[in-house]
């Protein structure tokens, strides 16, 4: 994230597990990643799996959510938190 216009609003909907944030952007710009990051980061927060709702536009991202955020959290158990970019 290091550079980008929007970093400290990607941060926020990373981060504020407070809040309930609506993320829209253009295609490709990492909301599916960002989408995942922030459930695996809620679940490290303490939310409980069916206290969370990740909404996607279509089924194709909703399986590509499902996987990231799978492969997320099983990084983050084994140890391998992600750094600074």
């Amino acid at each position: 994230m290091n550079g980008l216009r929007d970093e400290q609003n990607r941060r926020r909907a990373l981060t504020d597990v407070a809040a309930t944030l609506l993320v829209e952007a253009a295609a490709g710009t990492g909301k599916t990643s960002l989408l995942a990051g922030r459930v695996v980061f809620l679940l490290a927060c303490g939310a409980a799996p069916g206290a969370i709702a990740a909404i996607t536009f279509t089924e194709f991202v909703a399986g590509e959510l499902r996987e990231r955020i799978t492969s997320f959290l099983a990084n983050v158990l084994a140890g391998n938190l992600p750094g600074p970019e």
